[in-house]
């Protein structure tokens, strides 16, 4: 009976740190595993990296493509995937030890079709550990959780039964992925365990965050396209859940409006989404902690709006994050 781990890695220039990445999978406690590397295109030594892992490992599979991007990447993973679970691994990152096994007993001890564990931040002069509840979350609860919790949203922190992601893709062209992706698997009813065990290292590194004003901007837009995305779909097939899902989008247009990232630009379409929300038929009313600051991204004019936003908004640090 197939109990394989199909373990998708995209890769691109990280040749510095795809050694901890690859090792950490590959020793495992759970040998059952179809370790994916996909080669976006780099143009370091990542490439023959990959390959090198190949010759001495038979689990190892590699895809060389042009670059397209960490979706594309994802996608040609998932299109070679075979295996009975799914597990997300980006190649700067790294596994804690012997976790594959225990999250595989999870899911099968409990019926559940995902587990998802604790993680760890790792900066370069300190960690922060993000713990999870232990829980059991059933029928769209889970779906429920997203717009409250962002480690739902997260794509390699759980282990998944595969066929929760049938004829799902990742949407190319975005400076953020997994917000276009992981809701998507839990449109129908899941059952969720959430274990407070620390299975995953994230490195924060400086191309992760707002470095320049161009990859900020973009990420504003991505994340504002990606919660309106969300919505629409939630509603489209599970209308009960409006409540949530308009608070979340309020939220989210009321919490871009002064984020770093922000930009003439990004704030005009913060505006104009706010104003054909204001418009649609059935929607929530506000409520009330978001009044006021709906209200000023509404009436104040952009370049105000904007000269305020870096007036108020803290710069990052990048000194503590990874090259």
């Amino acid at each position: 009976m197939n109990q394989t781990i199909s373990v998708i890695v995209p890769v691109y220039n990280v040749e510095k740190y795809l050694s901890q990445c690859a090792d950490s999978i590959l020793s495992q406690d759970y040998s059952d595993l179809e370790v994916i590397f996909i080669d976006d295109g780099s143009t370091d030594a990542s490439g023959q990296i990959c390959d090198q892992y190949a010759e001495k490992d038979p689990r190892v599979r590699v895809i060389h493509q042009k670059n397209g991007g960490a979706a594309a990447a994802k996608n040609a993973g998932l299109r070679m995937a075979s295996g009975k679970y799914l597990s997300f691994v980006d190649s700067d990152d790294y596994l804690e030890p012997n976790v594959y096994g225990g999250l595989v007993r999870t899911l099968l001890d409990t019926g559940a079709d995902v587990v998802q564990g604790s993680f760890r931040e790792i900066y370069r002069n300190r960690t922060e550990e993000q713990r999870v509840s232990e829980e059991t979350l059933e029928g769209y609860e889970y779906l429920l959780r997203f717009p409250k919790d962002f480690s739902c949203a997260l794509l390699w922190n759980k282990l998944y039964r595969r066929e929760l992601f049938a004829g799902v893709f990742f949407e190319e062209g975005h400076k953020i992925d997994d917000e276009y992706f992981t809701w998507q698997g839990f449109l129908k009813p899941r059952k969720v365990v959430r274990v407070d065990r620390v299975i995953y290292n994230y490195r924060k590194r400086a191309s992760g965050v707002m470095s320049t004003p161009e990859s900020g901007e973009r990420r504003v837009l991505d994340c504002l396209d990606s919660t309106a995305k969300r919505r629409r779909k939630i509603l489209d097939s599970l209308p009960e859940l409006r409540q949530a899902f308009d608070e979340n989008y309020l939220d989210v247009i009321w919490y871009l409006s002064g984020n770093e990232g922000s930009t003439e630009r990004s704030l005009q379409a913060l505006k104009d989404s706010l104003h054909s929300y204001m418009r649609e038929k059935g929607r929530m009313f506000p409520p009330v902690y978001l009044w006021k600051g709906l209200a000023k991204l509404l009436l104040i004019p952009v370049p105000k709006l904007l000269a305020l936003c870096k007036k108020t908004c803290m710069q990052i640090d990048l000194t503590d994050y990874f090259d």
